[in-house]
């Protein structure tokens, strides 16, 4: 079973992605801002990350630097409802995996990235 660590300061959003990959078969871990989401990427393991970009302390942007730096192979899906330069950059430079404009469909993301666990579950 996939893990992902989903993060984001919206309680609605949060709830909505947690049972959206729950439905699709994902061990679902969630934070409510970057530093939690940095202490449980360094207790559990974790396939997969979903932040969103603009939180207060730690941000997603520089959640996911430290997470591509410390495991390269993590998958980081980012999500962003305006920062285009930094959420553009962060794909761009390979720190993001995915990017996601919001609003989206719970759905769509779910499929899109549990194809992708189950091509790189195959390769193995």
């Amino acid at each position: 079973m996939e893990s992902i660590l989903i993060v984001d300061d919206d309680g609605m959003i949060l709830s909505l992605l947690s049972l959206g990959f729950e439905k699709y078969g994902f061990k679902v871990l969630k934070a409510e801002n970057g530093l939690d989401a940095w202490n449980i990427f360094n207790s559990e393991q974790i396939d997969v990350i979903l932040t969103d970009i603009q939180m207060p302390g730690l941000t997603g942007e520089e959640l996911s630097r430290k997470i591509r730096n410390q495991s390269p192979h993590t998958k980081i899906a980012v999500m962003s409802g305006g920062e285009t330069d930094v959420a553009a950059g962060l794909l761009n430079e390979g720190t993001a995996d995915y990017l996601f404009w919001k609003p989206f469909e719970v759905k769509k993301i779910c499929k899109i990235i549990k194809a992708d666990a189950q091509v790189a579950t195959s390769d193995l």
